[in-house]
């Protein structure tokens, strides 16, 4: 939530620097160092404002420590909220990443910070819901780890793996009637938020076989609805174009960071749902 804000204000900042573009041999040469602490200054403002902000709404009253079991991560959301913090920890580590190459770090290097970070915080957030009142649906989730590993896992995975790099996590909101009940925080409403695998077709062809275009992608989306935290409700599935926003020329000195946020969200683009039963969108979320 507060990460793109962050980085909205970074990216202005002028390099002294020489870039060599695209983004897949993104690298920065800089003659002040001092450019090299500002995406450490931006991570930690990042983190000092999200564990504020839960310590605030969830770490108020403390607790024994407390493992969620099995079944209760499973019947509070369907398993819509691991998606989401594999998607979270995936985008928090490329967007850290970006503003670390921005400021001058090689990509490799600046890929894995990025990643580190993003589980960091993750981790220690899971830490506290662990020693947090309001069991048994707040507690040290097992689900919610190992989705947060696989996705500041992912990055890392495309870096070393470029046939991976052809995919990305990415976000849409579509506000329920409900929406409110959540305290109006989308992180809290599975039920409006979609979770989606985006992939650049052209980018997964061989070169001499693309004949698609570099903007529009294939996305995969999931949500569920009518979830009541005891099991019930039911899965829905999507499959929609989707707008590559990685593919814009802009590559100065903010252009590479601004896509990377912008690419976090699935735009409006025609549209299946799949299941459970099968709709037609002109456009959707």
């Amino acid at each position: 939530m507060f990460l793109p804000l962050i980085s909205m204000f970074i990216i202005n900042v002028p390099l002294h620097s020489s870039m060599v573009i695209p983004d897949s041999s993104f690298t920065i040469s800089t003659d002040s160092s001092s450019y090299s602490l500002i995406p450490w200054g931006a991570s930690a403002i990042f983190m000092g404002i999200s564990f504020s902000k839960q310590a605030n709404e969830y770490w108020s009253e403390s607790s024994p420590f407390y493992v969620m079991d099995w079944k209760t991560e499973y019947d509070d959301a369907l398993l819509a909220d691991k998606l989401g913090h594999a998607a979270f920890a995936y985008t928090t580590a490329r967007t850290l990443s970006g503003l670390f190459m921005q400021c001058g770090y090689e990509k490799r290097t600046a890929t894995w910070i990025g990643s580190g970070i993003s589980l960091l915080h993750q981790s220690v957030v899971e830490y506290h819901d662990g020693y947090s009142a309001g069991a048994p649906y707040l507690g040290f989730s097992r689900g919610d780890f190992i989705a947060n590993i696989l996705g500041a896992a992912l990055p890392i995975a495309q870096e070393y793996v470029p046939s991976l790099d052809c995919m990305r996590f990415k976000f849409s909101f579509l506000p329920t009637k409900d929406f409110n009940d959540h305290g109006g925080n989308p992180f809290n409403d599975y039920q409006a938020t979609y979770h989606w695998l985006s992939v650049n077709i052209a980018g997964a062809l061989p070169e001499n076989q693309r004949g698609w275009s570099q903007y529009v992608n294939i996305a995969v989306g999931h949500s569920v609805k009518n979830i009541d935290r005891y099991g019930s409700g039911n899965h829905e599935f999507y499959l929609s174009m989707d707008f590559n926003a990685e593919a814009l020329p802009f590559d100065d000195s903010w252009g590479l960071a601004l896509k990377r946020i912008l690419n976090t969200v699935k735009f409006p683009m025609p549209c299946i749902k799949l299941y459970p039963n099968i709709v037609w969108y002109g456009i959707r979320i």
